[in-house]
Parts: structure tokens; sequence; C-alpha cells
């Protein structure tokens, strides 16, 4: 019977009814003009001039949509640069691998590390007795209090890593000394590796090999005419060893794709140095609670070359006798089965024993673990990239005029009018030209926006303009007739466009898109700073965005990281982005580009505090630098210090630019300068003069050159922002040691000894302080400071539970004599970071008490509020409570 091969046809209906489909747009152009110009127009045949002119325009609209409709890579094709994809993207192996979450992958990290066959990560049980009666924490009993009194719970968070060793067997590790040696880099390496990628408020104990339990296992095989023995007995070793304690093999990025795994799958958890490892493999690799002879049986019997497995059994080596045949061979918690010296393997062709050569065996154990090794090292060297799509550059910007596909007829194409021609019919030409300009710009700004998609939705901002067009540059004899529309000096895109476009809308619109396509959402934010600062805060909106997106690859993969407190220099602990994630996410999404651990107490900003003739609290504000000198201070006097920092925020906008300074002369002929709000020009206005350099200068040169030190000085100030998030976890007593001092307990209350208490009695376990500078001039206000609130608790993980506290002052404020938290809480945390760098564990008591104490007893700084004053609307500030005081009088 013979077969028919198959063949293509084309389809008949081609029609797409879109901006694609020349007839669709045919037809829907004539129903618009049957509607609007019936009365008029009734010809819609093809040789109508009317009908040619829609034509044209249908085949230019196709041509715009085949241009949109080409793939994404050649719209954003570069001509001259290849690699343009890698630098506007992320690719995978940066944009997927996110910092480990999971048991399993704290398994890969360390399963990663050389000389690591498989790691597990256990809870660490550490409890802690509770004294209701005395408000005490200890790690031993109370046995003297009363019993209801009596109360404990156990530390969440803390974890201990078993793990399994594979370079021990090697002949390097040939003596006691070595084999000690490379245990203890190797468990150096898995704490190092554990601290690079903690979690918040969780934390590491201790690292110890797992346990052996021995194992004898005894078979009688019979094996097939032609088997190699040798070869045989070195697979049997294999496959039961691998059964006892399965090693994890690491695959290729190909490997894995010809799995069938997707790129987000293969590439979820941590990228590891070592390549890929499947999830279900991960998960059957747990330590054995039990071994079973039915598998064993079932895996021997899967081997080439073995016929018959005439008898096997197992049983623990400990020379224990068992009447019955053991099926089931439980195998205690924590440890791993191995095979033990008490194991034998007989094997047989037909009736005769064989006798096997362990010197072959060896030399096929060693051809097997050169091969492993030569897999695995390639496995490693292999490409961890998914290769991003070269798109060809299309030029998608050029265009051509409508005019140049007219029929010669015409004369309005590239081979003008037919000689002879009247100036009657020259002119009409030239009307139909000008007529077709109008279309040809349309068309013109179109095909050069699509020309600008990637830089309009570039991360960067590089675009000044968010419309564009340009000219149209091949109408035959046409340059006349664009003249006379456009001067030859003016800019068209801003002579046709400009009223209608704002960047700075449009910017943010596409920065709102983008940020959808990873469901992020600004819009609260923007309204609060646009609320409390106006639209002059629009385009530090836009640079939040823009830098928010720019650290994707950072605050994305890195969401549940801490930070690095082992073995770190002082350098890498303060004044350093070696923060949590949780803590750069915050800054970045609050537009707060320093988000390093630091002296937020160090700042230029100095506030002082003037008493009026009335006896009322009056404050003002000075920026010192470095050297001590004073470049700006307040220009009046404020009665709050809300509207004190409002002021300083309008200062450091517009201070930094020199514009914005006005040189003025005393009465001595001197020279001095105040700094001026550009958006309120009157003079007289006290709102005019918003900060002012009280010295003076002999020239007008002198004091603008001070000016330009004053306005640089500005420009680098940037808001004292950022927080100290100070885990609880790390706050706790060495847990190896049962005799801790009471003290360096953090402190409880008995209240939370009660059933229906919300807090608990557990200080330790998912809590953090979060401590924030209260003075700053977004902080001290009262709606950012709920915003800010709010967002913490969506931000941080919902297991986490958090206190707030909005401290201190700044060095330079006078505390009337009182303690400045943020001064005290500052010395005492960097001082306990540095010991616990290199402690560990066993960190300093004495810094461990002092950090304690403080972290207890923070208070937060309400921002102050005054009951209404009829006669001053301007001074009135809110009451509310838990978030304003009445403040000093």
């Amino acid at each position: 019977m013979s077969t028919v091969t198959p063949y293509s046809t084309l389809s008949k209906n081609t029609a797409t009814q879109d901006d694609l489909d020349f007839e669709f747009l045919r037809k829907k152009g004539i129903e618009y003009i049957e509607a609007m110009g019936s009365d008029l127009w009734s010809d819609y045949n093809s040789h109508d001039p009317g009908i040619t002119i829609l034509e044209v325009l249908c085949y230019a609209i196709t041509d715009l949509g085949a241009r949109i409709a080409l793939p994404m890579e050649d719209l954003l094709a570069e001509e001259k640069t290849i690699d343009h994809l890698s630098k506007q993207f992320l690719t995978a192996e940066k944009a997927l691998p996110v910092s480990p979450v999971s048991l399993l992958d704290y398994r890969k990290l360390c399963i990663d590390i050389d000389g690591v066959k498989n790691a597990w990560l256990k809870k660490h049980e550490k409890t802690v007795f509770v004294n209701c009666k005395d408000n005490e924490l200890s790690y031993k009993p109370f046995p003297s209090i009363e019993k209801g009194y009596r109360k404990e719970f156990v530390i969440n968070g803390l974890y201990d890593i078993l793990i399994e060793l594979d370079t021990l067997n090697s002949t390097q590790f040939n003596t006691a000394a070595k084999r000690k040696k490379e245990i203890n880099r190797i468990k150096k390496e898995v704490r190092a590796t554990y601290h690079a990628h903690r979690n918040l408020c969780e934390d590491l104990v201790g690292i110890t090999e797992v346990t052996e339990h021995p194992v004898a296992i005894c078979a009688q095989i019979e094996l097939l005419p032609q088997a190699d023995e040798e070869k045989v007995h070195a697979e049997v070793l294999r496959v039961v060893d691998e059964y006892l304690s399965p090693t994890l093999p690491f695959l290729s990025l190909k490997q894995m794709l010809d799995k069938g795994y997707t790129s987000d799958v293969i590439f979820n958890g941590p990228l590891l140095r070592n390549g890929f490892i499947e999830e279900e493999a991960l998960q059957k690799s747990e330590l054995r609670k039990e071994i079973r002879l039915s598998d064993l049986i079932q895996l021997l019997q899967e081997i080439e070359g073995i016929d018959v497995i005439r008898d096997i059994t197992i049983n623990n080596c400990d020379g224990t006798e068992t009447a019955k045949k053991i099926w089931n061979l439980c195998v205690p918690a924590n440890t791993k089965p191995t095979r033990c010296d008490k194991s034998s393997f007989s094997y047989y062709k037909g009736f005769l024993p064989l006798n096997i050569s362990n010197q072959e065996v060896a030399t096929y154990q060693r051809i097997a673990d050169e091969a492993r090794d030569k897999a695995l090292i390639e496995t490693a060297l292999a490409s961890k990239k998914l290769e991003l799509p070269r798109g060809r550059f299309q030029d998608v910007g050029n265009y051509n005029s409508i005019q140049n596909d007219f029929p010669e007829v015409y004369g309005i194409g590239e081979l003008g009018v037919k000689l002879p021609a009247s100036e009657a019919t020259r002119a009409k030409v030239k009307q139909l030209k000008g007529y077709l300009l109008f279309f040809d710009q349309i068309f013109a700004t179109y095909f050069a926006h699509l020309n600008k998609v990637k830089e309009l939705f570039s991360i960067q901002g590089t675009a000044s303009e968010s419309y564009v067009t340009q000219l149209v540059t091949d109408i035959k004899n046409g340059d006349e007739l664009v003249s006379n529309a456009y001067s030859a000096n003016e800019d068209v895109t801003k002579l046709l466009l400009s009223d209608l476009d704002d960047p700075v809308l449009r910017r943010n619109e596409i920065l709102d898109h983008l940020l959808a396509r990873f469901a992020e959402n600004f819009s609260e934010y923007a309204f609060l700073m646009k609320q409390l600062y106006g639209s002059n805060k629009d385009a530090a909106v836009i640079r939040t965005k823009e830098l928010f997106l720019q650290s994707y690859n950072m605050i994305g993969g890195e969401r549940p990281r801490s930070f690095n407190y082992f073995e770190q220099e002082a350098s890498a602990l303060w004044d350093t982005g070696n923060v949590s994630a949780f803590e750069k996410r915050i800054a970045l999404l609050t537009g707060n580009k320093n988000y390093f651990r630091r002296n937020f107490s160090d700042d230029p900003l100095e506030i002082y505090e003037e008493i009026d003739d009335d006896d009322i609290i009056e404050y003002r504000f000075r920026f010192r630098n470095e050297g001590d000198t004073i470049l700006s201070s307040s220009s009046k006097h404020y009665h709050s210090l809300a509207s004190l920092y409002a002021e300083i925020l309008t200062v450091k906008n517009y201070g930094r630019f020199p514009e914005n300074y006005e040189i003025k002369r005393d009465k001595n002929g001197k020279h001095f300068f105040n700094l001026t709000n550009p958006n309120v020009p009157d003079l007289k206005d006290e709102a005019h003069i918003i900060a002012r350099k009280i010295k003076t200068y002999t020239s007008e040169a002198e004091a603008k050159t001070a000016i330009k030190e004053v306005a640089e000085f500005i420009r680098t100030l940037d808001s004292n922002e950022g927080m100290y998030v100070i885990e609880h976890i790390l706050l706790r007593p060495d847990v190896t040691t049962i005799g801790a001092a009471k003290e360096t307990f953090m402190p409880i209350c008995a209240e939370n000894c009660e059933e229906e208490a919300c807090e608990g009695i557990d200080p330790y376990s998912f809590r953090v302080s979060i401590v924030l500078p209260g003075w700053t001039e977004r902080y001290s206000n009262v709606d950012f400071r709920k915003f800010m609130e709010d967002l913490i608790q969506k931000e941080l993980p919902a297991h986490i539970l958090p206190k707030i506290c909005w401290i201190g002052y700044p060095k330079s404020y006078d505390t009337k004599g009182e303690e400045n938290e943020m001064v005290e809480l500052e010395e005492a945390y960097k001082a306990w970071l540095e010991l616990k760098t290199n402690k560990g564990q066993k960190q300093d008591t004495n810094a461990l008490k002092r950090l304690n104490k403080i972290v207890s007893t923070l208070h937060t700084i309400y921002t102050q509020g005054k009951l209404h004053n009829c006669e001053n609307d301007e001074e009135q500030q809110d009451i509310i409570l838990g978030r304003t005081n009445l403040g000093k009088l």
C-alpha cells in the first residue's frame, strides 16, 4: 500500500483584521468616508484620487504595523553593538537565582563546597527557662520557684549542620594530622558559606560530621557465564554504598534542559559553582531511617552480569545474633549507614565458586572514580548562561515619504512633474505635496518614536523627551516646502511636540509599567511625596524608581538575606553596605541611596534652641562642613521642628544651584549673600529668603567663589536617613554553655507570662528592633513615619515581629543634660559587632549586657504638635494620639 506524501498549502483566508491587513484598513477607511462625506463623495473606485490616497496611507500603516510586530530583540537591536541585550536585561543566571530560603537550598550550598558529599540542616534545640516571678531567663531550670511561675520556651531560628565528607579517603589525607586539618578547613568554609547567605533572624550554632552506623551486608550471587566477576563486584560495592549513602550528581545546564526542566525551575534557589542539583534527587538523599532488604535485592538484580541472588542478609555490626531474617533494619537518627568489614560477597558461576582479585576490583573502581571526577569537572566548567536571542538591526526609524509611492501621473514622486507642465499644474502638484506632508509628518513621528523605544523603556533614563519626531527628507523638490514649515535652526521635535510632551509624567508612567512587571508599586510613595513636598519632588520620585529597578538583581534575589558577621574586618561591619537585604530594599523603596550601616548622629546639620521674649522655645538650624565652618544658617526662627525640617528640605533642594543665591551689599559696602526660593520671587515675602551665610566679602568675585563652595557642599548632602535592624537572635548568650549570667539575657515583662499576652515570653525568636533616626527631614514628619511603619510591616517577612523606634538627635543637638540615645546605641552596637565577628557564639558578655540594656529601653521621640492658635494658623500642628506630643514650653 503506497503512502501519500503530505504537502503544505497556503490559506485562502489571510485576513487578520488589524494594522497588518491592507484590505481591512481600506474597507474601514471607506466606511469612515461614507459616514462623513457621502453627500459630497460617491465614487469609491480605485481610479478615484481620494481612494488612491487612502490606499497609499493604508500601505504605510501596514509598514508601520509590520515594524511594530518585529521580534523584540530586533526592535531593541543596535547597529554596532552585538551584546546590546545583555546590557539592557538581566540574564537568567542573574535574575532567577535567589538567596537560600528552604532547608534544601542550604543543603545545595553546602554540597557545592569541595570535600562535602552531603549535608543536612537541623534545628538546634535550646531551651530557655523563665522565672515569671523575678522576670529572669536562664539556660538552667529554676527549681526553687513555685510551679505557677516557671515556664520555658525553645529558641526558634537556630540551626546545626551535619556534613558528610568525601575527600578523606584520598591518599593525600593519609595521616591523622592531615585529616584533621582538612576537616577543619571544610567546617570553616561551610560556616563561612552559611553566614554569607544567613537569613534574617536565623543563626548557625554547630557543624558536626554525621556519625556512621556500621551495617553488615552478606550476599551469595550467581553470575552469568560471560560476566567479568571483578567488574561485577566493583559495581556491587558501588551500588550498595550509593544506596546506603547516595552521592548527589551535579548536572550541567544542557542536561537539565534535556531533562525537560524549565529555566525558572533550573535556576530556582542559589546558583552553585559546580552545576545544578535536581530537587527530587536531593529529597531522596535524606539520611536513611531504615535499610530495606527488598531494595538491595532490586538494585543488585539490575546489575549487568548478575543472574540470580541466592541469598542476602543485613544486620548491625555489633555482633548481635538474630533468630529471624531481618528485612528492615532501623538506622538511628542523624547517622548514616555504612558497609562494615564484616560484610561479605560470594560469587558463583553455576556450582563453581569464584575467586575475586582485589587488585583488579580496585582498578575498576579507580577507572570509575576518574570518570566521575572528569564528568564533575566538565559540569562545573560548563556554561550556566542561557543565551539571549541575537536581534538584527532593522533601522525601524527610517521613514520614506508616502509621496514616492503614488503613481507617476500625480507628479509628486521622485521623477517629479512630467514636462511640459503649466504653472497651474505645478501649483496643483505643490498643493497636493503640501497636503500629503501633513500625513508624512505623522508617519515620520510614529516611526521615530518606534526607533526610540529602547531608550524610552530603558531603566537608565537617558531620553530627555518622551515624544520624538523627525523631518521628512526624501520629498522631490521638498527643500522649499520643508523650509517654509520649519526654520532651519529649529528642533522639529520641540516645535511640534513640546506642548504635548510632559516628560516627567510620561517617564513615571513608563517606570510604573516596568515596576508592575516585578509586581512592585510606588503609587503610595509618590502620592505622599507630592502631598508633603509638592510637584518639585516628581523628579526625585523618578530617580527613586530608576535606582530601584537598576538594583533589582540585588534586592530581588537577596530578599531574605541578613548581614554577614562571621570573621569580618571592622571596616566590613561599619560604614559598609554589609546590611540585610531588607534594609537595602526599604532604603531603595523610599528614595534613600545610602543604606550603609553608619553613625546617623554625625550630621552636618545642627539644630539649636532659642527662647524668645515670650519665653517660647524657637528652633534654628545651620550646616557645618568637616572643617567646622558654618556654611549656611536659617534665615528665621521656627516654632516647631516640623516647620524647621520642611525648610531644611527646601534648602537642600535649591541650595545645590548657584543661580538661586542672591548677592547683596551692607551699609559698609561689604558683600554677602542669601539663598532664595525661586518659587517665591516677591522680595518682601518672608519665604523668599530660606537661608544665609553670616559672613561678608570684600568683593563680589569672592562672594561668587563662596557661593560655589556652599552649593557644592549642599550638593553632597544626602538625607541622613537609614535604620539599624538589630536581630534579637544574635543578642542571646552563648547557647553552648549552661551557666550564662542572667544579666546577659534580654529582659522580659511578667505580663508576657500570661496566657492571653500578645507578645509572649520569648524575646529572641524571630524578633527585631528597628531603630531609625527620628530627627531627619522626612522621618520627623508624622505622615511619612506612618508610611514607613506600614512599609516595614509589609516588607518584613511575615513571621518576624518588629519593634520600631524613632530615637535620638544629632550630636550637635543640646539635650539639656539628657543622654542622647542614638549616640549611646551607635557606640554600643558598633563595639558589640566588632567583638561578635571574632568571638561568634562566645561573645563578650560586657558588650552584650550593654547593648541588651540599651535596646530594651529605647523610647520613640515624637514630633511636636501644638494646640490650635486662632491667631496663627500657620503654626497649627495636629495632635495625634500615639504619634505626637505637646513639646516643650
